[in-house]
């Protein structure tokens, strides 16, 4: 069978168990309707239940707390007028917020491609990097299954979300996230499907230009360590 024939649930398979499959599929006929709708549910549910789990003033005070150069009694009027909100409607605003972030995401990411294509004239499109983006980052929604396993299986009041995840590479290796700084809880709260995720990505990127590996792999790592180099020099300022 032709890979241009391969519906949708024949690449969520194949993504995992044959990526060179899905991906050449993924070249010939673009899709991303079913990704994205499993990427936004999955953080939409997991967020959800937090939201609804956890002791709400006491994550809000956190979330004051990394808020620098706030004096405490504005901190104290903000926390009590955000509590005037209800949990339902703070999950709402998540869900509605990931329902936009996402696809956005992903559109900066085949803008970005796309840029390089034209760049090296290697003949890509906008809209085949928009479907190989979502696609590659199918393998973080186990991590996310794993964290929504914990908030509905345990108690989760006091804890950050950033922890939620059991796979979590900071709860893996037993790292305190009280004294820690911004980008290192983002990192620590990252677990090993996100190597699988950049993996895919980056073998994606080759199939798709028949370009080197080493050259792949710069593309598609190159803006994540620009990246964490700006995000490491604002930590040490």
């Amino acid at each position: 069978m032709s890979t241009a024939n391969l519906s949708s649930l024949s690449i969520l398979t194949n993504i995992i168990t044959a990526p060179l499959q899905a991906f050449a599929a993924l070249k010939e006929r673009p899709t991303s309707w079913l990704p994205l709708l499993i990427l936004i549910v999955s953080y939409s549910a997991v967020t959800g239940a937090y939201i609804t789990s956890v002791d709400l003033p006491w994550m809000l005070d956190q979330a004051l707390q990394q808020a620098q150069g706030i004096p405490q009694a504005q901190r104290e009027q903000a926390l009590q007028a955000a509590l005037k909100i209800s949990p339902s409607v703070y999950a709402a605003i998540y869900i509605v917020a990931f329902a936009i972030l996402i696809p956005v995401v992903f559109a900066v990411t085949a803008l970005y491609s796309s840029a390089v294509s034209f760049a090296t004239g290697d003949g890509v499109k906008f809209k085949q990097w928009f479907a190989l983006a979502p696609w590659c980052a199918i393998p973080i929604v186990f991590g996310i299954v794993a964290a929504l396993v914990h908030v509905l299986g345990g108690d989760v009041r006091f804890t950050r979300q950033e922890e939620l995840n059991p796979f979590s590479f900071g709860n893996l290796l037993g790292v305190d996230m009280v004294n820690v700084t911004r980008l290192q809880r983002v990192l620590l709260s990252l677990d090993p499907t996100v190597v699988w995720w950049l993996v895919l990505s980056i073998v994606g990127y080759q199939t798709f230009t028949k370009r080197s590996l080493a050259f792949s792999a710069a593309v598609v790592l190159g803006p994540i360590a620009v990246i964490i180099a700006i995000g490491t020099l604002l930590a040490l300022r």
